[in-house]
């Protein structure tokens, strides 16, 4: 395999880096198959892609390629980026691990400044968050199987003073958890989203 060389300085955990791991975490994946390092990033929000691809090229200097993917569920096809490198690859791995299971966030992110925590939450909350009517206003649910890796998140938030309850028995199974913010203002002062979409209507429902 090629080893395709690296822009200077990728090795500085940055915002743009912070979106890539979240990202990677959320609606992506870091993975090994056969003699292939894999990057990949699967959504359906194209500005969510764009920014992903926009943040790759800016951290490391290489330019990913397009596909497609038919939806499990809907069977319409969704748009992805993936890179192969190896270096890329062992670089992501010293912030975090990214199966769905049990991915984990390791200490140098979460040791990091609270500006490149901030960023992490903005983007996890884009491809993980959803908000939803309630009451008179609405609250942010944030869904995983692994809880483990929900109660990382929860603690990051107390950072940003943002309080949140873990629920559980959501999905079909009844096996996935859910992190539960009431305080919408305050997760909008605070953190905020970068898709659009979820920002309008976090504005609408707070």
């Amino acid at each position: 395999m090629k080893i395709k060389n690296l822009k200077n300085g990728f090795e500085k955990l940055t915002i743009a880096k912070a979106r890539i791991i979240a990202h990677s975490i959320g609606d992506g994946s870091v993975y090994q198959s056969n003699h292939d390092y894999n990057i990949k990033y699967e959504v359906k929000d194209i500005e969510s892609l764009n920014s992903f691809e926009k943040d790759m090229l800016s951290t490391y200097g290489l330019r990913l390629t397009k596909g497609f993917k038919n939806s499990g569920i809907t069977g319409k096809p969704i748009p992805f980026l993936r890179l192969r490198s190896k270096l890329v690859y062992e670089d992501l791995l010293q912030y975090a691990t990214y199966n769905s299971k049990d991915w984990s966030i390791k200490n140098v992110l979460l040791n990091s400044s609270k500006e490149i925590k901030r960023e992490f939450l903005k983007a996890f909350f884009d491809d993980e968050g959803s908000i939803v009517p309630q009451g008179k206003k609405g609250i942010i649910k944030l869904y995983s199987i692994n809880k483990e890796g929900l109660q990382q998140i929860q603690k990051m938030l107390l950072e940003f003073d943002i309080d949140s309850q873990l629920g559980s028995g959501y999905g079909a199974k009844r096996n996935v958890y859910a992190l539960l913010i009431k305080d919408l203002d305050k997760f909008d002062k605070e953190v905020g989203f970068n898709l659009k979409r979820k920002q309008d209507k976090l504005n609408h429902l707070k």
